[in-house]
């Protein structure tokens, strides 16, 4: 499902012009990608996902084809975060405030019903302290969706049937998920910011193409029959990833 793809190239870019805008975009090649183009749009910019040896101009012109769409998309760009108290950080659907303390011998984070707390130590100031928590909520977000998707890949598989041959958390940032043929499925680690209901989509998505790898009618079938209103939740995927902030 798109969003990255641990298989990858560094990504290319490029642009084209349309009523008098210029629309840049990022072009991310895939080994394991066949014949389709995929665009996706968030506060980051637009994300073209490629075939390894799609020419770039058939990659512009399929952007060009979609100005229309992407400028009616686009969101406004997300700021950077400074990793200060007060900024929200999204968890699970939830947007916890950060509540950042000085203390302790190294970063520690804690989710408490009401925020996200981070102890940095004393020795970390400025930019290094806000580098500090950054790779720190990295580790910690890892973590935790780890945990989730593999509940629920337990959960799910008990209705599809099959189960995979391993599950990895890892960093797409233009896939929400991914099937092997050898069974190996791949999620990111950034589902945990979205509600359960959106995790659950994208990994009864990726438990369906152990038995169908294309998107058929008969993927789809099998995906609704689990999930009904998988189409709302496909759409609220992309709404939730034009908000998250770029960590």
């Amino acid at each position: 499902m798109a969003r990255g793809d641990s298989a990858t190239t560094a990504p290319e870019r490029g642009s084209v012009e349309h009523a008098g805008a210029t629309i840049e975009y990022e072009v991310v090649r895939s080994a394991r990608r066949r014949r389709t183009l995929e665009l996706s749009v968030d506060g980051h910019g637009v994300h073209v996902a490629a075939p390894m040896r799609t020419p770039r101009r058939e990659i512009e012109d399929f952007v060009r084809g979609r100005a229309p769409w992407i400028v009616r998309h686009r969101p406004a760009t997300i700021p950077p975060l400074t990793y200060a108290t007060g900024e929200t950080m999204p968890f699970e659907g939830l947007a916890l405030p950060l509540l950042v303390t000085t203390g302790g011998r190294r970063v520690a984070i804690e989710r408490t019903l009401f925020d996200l707390q981070v102890a940095v130590p004393h020795r970390y100031d400025g930019d290094r302290r806000a580098r500090a928590i950054e790779l720190a909520l990295g580790r910690w977000y890892v973590a935790r969706a780890q945990e989730a998707i593999e509940a629920s890949v337990a959960r799910w598989v008990v209705h599809t049937g099959r189960a995979p041959r391993q599950v990895l958390v890892r960093n797409q940032r233009h896939r929400w998920g991914s099937c092997s043929p050898d069974g190996t499925l791949r999620f990111n680690w950034r589902l945990i910011m979205l509600e359960p209901a959106l995790l659950d989509y994208v990994v009864v998505h990726e438990l369906c193409h152990l038995e169908e790898a294309n998107h058929g009618p008969r993927f789809w079938a099998a995906v609704a029959a689990l999930i009904p209103d998988h189409a709302r939740r496909r759409a609220r995927i992309r709404e939730a990833a034009a908000r998250l902030p770029a960590l």
